[in-house]
């Protein structure tokens, strides 16, 4: 029976960007790559709601990196504590619209947990207080066969600023956790093989559970945009959150539905693969997705985990 790697210190350098598309007047998306947060938020509801959802969405997320950096020894937040983020982030919301606009969340936090921990496990959710385009394999191909330079080059306008790469050194296992309400994903790339770690809060995918249509037909279907969860919106909010150890090498993806709705898993795993810079991936995934369509919004951010750089230096030689 082989052993898990031993959790190693890592730094996290992430690159994103967000895209009106073809088909939509105004860009409901936002993304958040700040320090020890990294998020999408897909927005919903007229006149200007959903804007407003998302944009509270990150920004209450972000309030995360100020409570971290309060004294000169980084502290990193617990399960709890980013689940009462998202809480007051949908508290906010709710007080700001009265339910005319919701926003779903994906958000990939480094945390700290005590003790030793699984690759992946699903962490019980606390007590929150509340203060706080379906294309065959071929069709996909000429997809990426249609990426030119030119396109690269549209899209760097639009490109979010890379993160610095944030050290993370705690007595802890070092930890990811990632949160999400709504339809908006996450995946991670291990090993070249791509794995979706987040289930969809939609009615497709409770069709696709059920057994009553099948992921093919879930793409296409005249519900797919029916989400049963969102923050600031409906009776559900809740998230579901899932502890991550990550290794080197690793390389996750948060996206909102524009960038998984145009793109099958096959298409995604080959584009994350292929391009190895970051900011070239989120650049050419975005440009993928116009040219399959592009019938939303469309948030990317790639994450990639790297190694700390040695502090150790060797002896000079005589």
């Amino acid at each position: 029976m082989s052993k898990e790697p031993a959790p190693v210190p890592f730094i996290l350098a992430a690159a994103g960007l967000t895209d009106v598309g073809r088909k939509r007047t105004e860009n409901q998306d936002r993304i958040l790559m700040h320090d020890i947060v990294y998020a999408v938020a897909d927005g919903m509801g007229g006149h200007e709601a959903g804007e407003v959802a998302s944009q509270l969405a990150v920004e209450t997320m972000q309030e995360i990196c100020v409570f971290a950096n309060k004294t000169s020894v980084r502290k990193l937040p617990t399960v709890p504590d980013v689940q009462r983020q998202v809480q007051l982030a949908d508290d906010r919301i709710r007080e700001a619209l009265e339910s005319r606009g919701g926003t779903t969340l994906c958000a990939l936090v480094q945390i700290k947990t005590p003790g030793k921990g699984r690759d992946s496990v699903t962490a019980p959710l606390a007590a929150v207080p509340p203060w706080t385009s379906s294309f065959a394999m071929t069709q996909n191909t000429d997809v990426i066969s249609k990426i030119t330079p030119q396109m690269l080059e549209h899209h760097r306008a639009n490109l979010a600023p890379a993160t610095e790469p944030i050290t993370v050194v705690t007595e802890e296992i070092p930890s990811l956790l990632l949160v999400n309400v709504g339809d908006s994903r996450g995946y991670r790339l291990r090993d070249g093989a791509l794995q979706q770690l987040t289930r969809d809060h939609s009615a497709v995918q409770d069709m696709v559970d059920a057994g009553q249509i099948t992921e093919l037909e879930a793409r296409n279907h005249p519900h797919r945009n029916l989400i049963t969860r969102a923050l600031g919106a409906g009776a559900e909010s809740q998230p579901d959150v899932t502890v991550l150890h990550p290794r080197i090498g690793d390389r996750y993806m948060l996206c909102s539905d524009g960038l998984s709705g145009e793109l099958t898993e096959d298409i995604l795993q080959t584009l994350l693969v292929n391009y190895k810079d970051r900011a070239d991936a989120a650049r050419v995934l975005t440009g993928a997705a116009l040219e399959a369509g592009g019938r939303d919004n469309i948030a990317v951010i790639v994450i990639d985990v790297l190694a700390t750089p040695s502090v150790e230096t060797d002896a000079p030689e005589n």
